[in-house]
């Protein structure tokens, strides 16, 4: 009777409509995890990808990811293969049972080109994101290397915002200015705050100024000290009030041409980082990739621009102690594990990438000449 008893429960089970489990959808080898793991690292081998295309030249290409549904399907049927207790050889009888679960997941891409293109990508940043992302807690000097093209007209290496230049940049100027800076930041002296101001002898109210996106970087530090004098001398244009030396740079060229603050867009920012993409030496000597020489016609070093920033190395082989790896002409190109400063630098890009892709309207032109006033 038992026997008789264990066989019906067991037939209840498989041909019932029993589904499967929530912790089996949500933690399984198909779960959400899963999901965002793969979702994750994806990502960022595409843009990993896209950097190597631009140091040889290539054309980026980006796959959006929309969306990620799944269904999970079970199935259960009872086979004739199983003796079931009870029956004897003149009454025979068996039971058998097959039992499987599977997930189809959906996957949505979209390619970004045209309008959306244009806005993520080819837009200066927001002075915004810059501020945010040092109240958050990035260095200063990370930052402004891979986001602000020229500072109080000093330039940042900005020939290198577009595809590889034949001459070298000019960079040494604002690299001192940053070392600088990152001196006052690590003493938790130094302030960063933008905001708008119209241009023109236009009055404008606080509250409809605040509305405006901001086209002026305000810098703020002490005025006293030996960083503190040679900082004003780099920096063009400051005043002293209240002990501290305050920099007001705008978004726009004044009358003269010279321009205050310009950020890079993220394609600048990403034809930047490319630079630090270490090529194969045949590669080099064939010619497939641009170079940039000195006036001695010797090599240029870009290493000397971006090589503690950012580095991705290259391998005949899958590189064994990878954070990153792609494959892309014959290599695997790659960013070494123990590189933390390279590792801060992408993921410093991916949210970038990540805050321009909440941008959904195009916004009007922020840089202008002024025309007969400063």
């Amino acid at each position: 009777m038992k026997a008789l008893l264990s066989f019906i429960i067991t037939s209840t089970f498989f041909l019932t409509g029993c589904h499967v489990s929530s912790r089996t959808s949500m933690y399984g080898s198909g779960g959400r995890t899963s999901y965002n793991v793969a979702a994750q690292n994806t990502t960022n081998q595409e843009l990993l990808l896209n950097l190597v295309r631009l140091r040889y030249s290539d054309t980026p290409y980006f796959l959006e990811l929309n969306g990620i549904t799944t269904q999970f399907n079970y199935t259960g049927k009872i086979l004739p293969s199983v003796k079931i207790p009870g029956f004897n050889q003149d009454n025979p009888a068996a039971l058998g049972g097959e039992f499987s679960w599977s997930n189809q997941p959906t996957i949505q891409y979209s390619p970004l080109e045209g309008k959306d293109f244009a806005i993520q990508l080819m837009q200066p940043l927001d002075l915004r994101i810059i501020q945010g992302l040092l109240l958050t807690g990035w260095d200063v000097d990370r930052v402004f290397r891979l986001l602000i093209q020229n500072m109080a007209d000093i330039p940042n290496a900005n020939s290198a915002s577009g595809p590889i230049p034949v001459r070298p940049p000019h960079y040494k100027k604002f690299f001192e200015c940053l070392v600088l800076l990152r001196h006052f930041q690590s003493l938790g002296q130094l302030q960063v705050g933008v905001r708008y101001i119209p241009h023109g002898d236009t009055p404008l109210s606080e509250e409809d100024a605040c509305k405006q996106r901001p086209n002026t970087v305000q810098i703020s530090f002490p005025a006293n000290g030996a960083e503190s004098v040679r900082l004003a001398e780099l920096l063009e244009g400051v005043s002293r009030t209240k002990g501290r030396y305050v920099l007001n740079m705008r978004q726009a060229f004044n009358e003269e041409a010279e321009i205050g603050i310009m950020t890079r867009s993220l394609l600048s920012a990403m034809y930047y980082l490319s630079l630090g993409v270490q090529v194969p030496p045949r590669d080099l000597q064939a010619g497939i990739v641009a170079i940039t020489q000195n006036c001695d016609g010797s090599l240029f070093d870009w290493n000397e621009v971006v090589g503690d920033l950012f580095e991705i190395q290259w391998s005949r082989h899958y590189p064994e102690h990878a954070y990153l790896a792609v494959a892309y002409r014959g290599y695997w190109f790659y960013i070494d594990d123990s590189d933390v400063n390279s590792k801060r630098t992408f993921v410093l890009l991916q949210q970038i990438y990540n805050l321009q892709a909440r941008q959904q309207e195009k916004e009007s032109p922020i840089l202008s000449i002024p025309l007969g006033s400063r």
